[in-house]
């Protein structure tokens, strides 16, 4: 069934800080799953291919305010881990969901891992897509995968300017590897680029992908993986900048984690391996049916 002819019902949820999009695809029936974007910044945009899941379930998407369809927001004090953390509860209170799963890409893994450690009720499963939770891991695996590059590209990344040519071009070739591999690139990325928030970016990560600079430079929730009891399904590609060696990592330190990895894949495999990701996301959710609810 094609998007269009499902239901979709969009609106805003008025917060003291500003109005929040978000978006409701699919019927009611089993347990709804949210879907946190990344960034922090990027819309919902480049995820719409998750809206092949509303074939079994509701799917609900949000921009994160002070990007995309939401308001804007020029106040950096509203831009940190624990307001968001305070948005997401609000859209689930807004919604009245009496339980859901969340699904978290990128950042949004720091914000799905961060809210489940509030042990909220009605939480049933969590899948952590591609996950940042350790900013010193992340910076740390993005040095070695630099170095996997060809070396004047490796080379220029680490010394020339960043505002060079030569830097540009290495830089592309960082994504290529790592980030996006897909050629052509879904026009869904590029509507995300559009209404993208670059100050809340730099603001909360960096300039750079693969350097933190912000608030979030010393972020590392994998400490806490072991306080979270509900089933985890951990997903990367072979080639995502959110290592498979870090997510083996991370799936080891959760209680009830399992891990799958997509061979052809870099940082969005709902994209280059887009049927493989919606079944493994499919059989997590639905093996839910053999679990006894809390």
């Amino acid at each position: 069934m094609q998007t269009s002819e499902r239901q979709v019902r969009e609106g805003h949820i008025h917060t003291p800080d500003g109005k929040v999009w978000y978006k409701k695809v699919g019927d009611d029936g089993n347990t709804p799953l949210i879907v946190l974007h990344g960034g922090p910044g990027y819309p919902h945009d480049y995820l719409e291919s998750l809206q092949d899941l509303a074939a079994e379930r509701q799917v609900i998407m949000y921009d994160q305010l002070g990007c995309g369809n939401s308001d804007t927001t020029t106040d950096p004090a509203l831009w940190t881990l624990e307001h968001f953390v305070e948005e997401l509860d609000s859209v689930v209170r807004h919604l009245e969901l009496e339980r859901f799963h969340i699904l978290g890409h990128s950042w949004g893994s720091a914000l799905a891992v961060a809210f489940a450690l509030g042990k909220p009720k009605g939480l049933s499963r969590l899948i952590l897509s591609d996950p940042l939770i350790s900013a010193p891991l992340w910076i740390k695996d993005a040095k070695r995968l630099i170095a996997h590059l060809p070396p004047d590209m490796a080379d220029a990344l680490r010394t020339h300017p960043h505002d060079s040519a030569t830097y540009r071009e290495a830089m592309k070739e960082y994504y290529k590897c790592y980030v996006v591999r897909l050629d052509p690139v879904p026009d869904a990325f590029k509507r995300a680029k559009a209404k993208m928030n670059p100050e809340l970016y730099a603001h909360m990560w960096g300039d750079e992908e693969y350097e933190a600079t912000g608030l979030l430079k010393d972020l590392d929730l994998s400490v806490r993986l072991f306080e979270i009891a509900v089933p985890t399904l951990v997903l990367c590609g072979r080639y995502d900048e959110a290592t498979p060696e870090a997510c083996a990592t991370f799936q080891s330190l959760l209680q009830n984690g399992s891990l799958a990895v997509f061979e052809e894949s870099a940082h969005y495999p709902f994209w280059n391996e887009r049927e493989l990701y919606m079944t493994a996301v499919s059989r997590f959710l639905q093996d839910e049916a053999c679990q006894p609810h809390q």
